[in-house]
């Protein structure tokens, strides 16, 4: 509905609702914190930036020289915020998380940017999963240089990726599994999928690191659950679905951390009987043990 919702982690209390015309907000689909700040990725090729602390309005950041083009995602780097966008074009643009300021926008055949769906940063490298070119990039943020493509390998649909102990992991929605790449040669180290049982992967797509840990959603499916595994040796730990437990997932669409939580956003209640099952819901669970914690709504 175009807005942005704010909730009390500890307790699950809705505090406020932002959606009046001048944030801008258009079909947000991304969100991220740098300092003091939160900056809303919309829909209509606008990033809205407002205080975290009260949601004021800081400034819309929109035009033509940023090149935004049905973004998907964005990230910080230092004091600069990414965005990726989907296309037609596919490109990386950055801009200054301070003043708004356009830095650079990263485009062209060398990079071979088709359909691009995630990303995510090791340092000031930034890693690309394209579902169409069917390939990671590997890109030096701070100059445009192309350093390493990735194509073939186990991958088919790439679709998430995250970044911990040295390693890059990218979930792939046709082949069921992910693919770790090394992030700082690019070589491709292992792929891992549920053959054994062990992952519970089914398309997976949406992923989140602590660093140490890999976190995956596997949103589709008759059981849409989230995976935990190691970073450094693939060693599966848990997986949680609607069939251990009432974790009410159905469409996982994105991931949070919190302190030792793990925050899931749903965006529906197709597959159970949520308690909000028209609007989706959201699921706390322990980083530790995949343990539920909460599901809001509560009513």
């Amino acid at each position: 509905n175009s807005s942005l919702s704010e909730i009390a982690p500890s307790t699950g209390a809705w505090l406020a609702n932002l959606g009046s015309p001048g944030f801008g907000f258009d079909h947000p689909v991304a969100i991220v914190a740098l300092n003091a700040d939160l900056f809303v990725l919309n829909g209509n090729d606008t990033v809205t930036e407002l205080r975290a602390s009260d949601g004021s309005l800081i400034r819309r950041i929109v035009g033509a020289q940023y090149r935004f083009s049905n973004p998907v995602a964005l990230t910080t780097m230092g004091n600069v915020i990414l965005v990726l966008n989907s296309g037609p074009v596919g490109s990386l643009t950055e801009f200054s998380a301070s003043t708004g300021a356009f830095v650079l926008n990263i485009h062209g055949g060398a990079y071979a940017f088709d359909s691009p769906a995630a990303f995510a940063v090791a340092g000031t490298h930034v890693f690309v999963a394209d579902k169409s070119n069917i390939s990671v990039t590997e890109v030096d943020a701070v100059t445009g240089r192309l350093i390493h493509m990735v194509v073939g390998h186990g991958l088919a649909s790439p679709d998430g990726v995250a970044i911990g102990s040295g390693n890059v992991w990218v979930a792939d929605q046709y082949t069921s599994g992910v693919t770790e790449i090394s992030a700082t040669s690019s070589a491709v180290l292992a792929n891992k999928t549920d053959a054994n049982g062990s992952y519970g992967f089914w398309q997976p797509t949406v992923m989140i690191s602590t660093g140490s840990d890999v976190y995956v959603a596997t949103p589709l499916g008759a059981s849409p659950m989230v995976t935990k595994f190691s970073a450094s040796t693939a060693k599966p730990y848990w997986f949680m679905c609607n069939t251990n437990g009432p974790y009410y997932f159905s469409l996982l669409s994105a991931f949070a951390i919190s302190g030792e939580n793990l925050w899931v956003a749903s965006r529906s209640g197709a597959n159970s009987k949520t308690p909000g099952a028209l609007t989706g819901s959201l699921t706390e669970l322990s980083l530790g043990s995949g343990a539920l914690i909460k599901t809001l709504p509560t009513h």
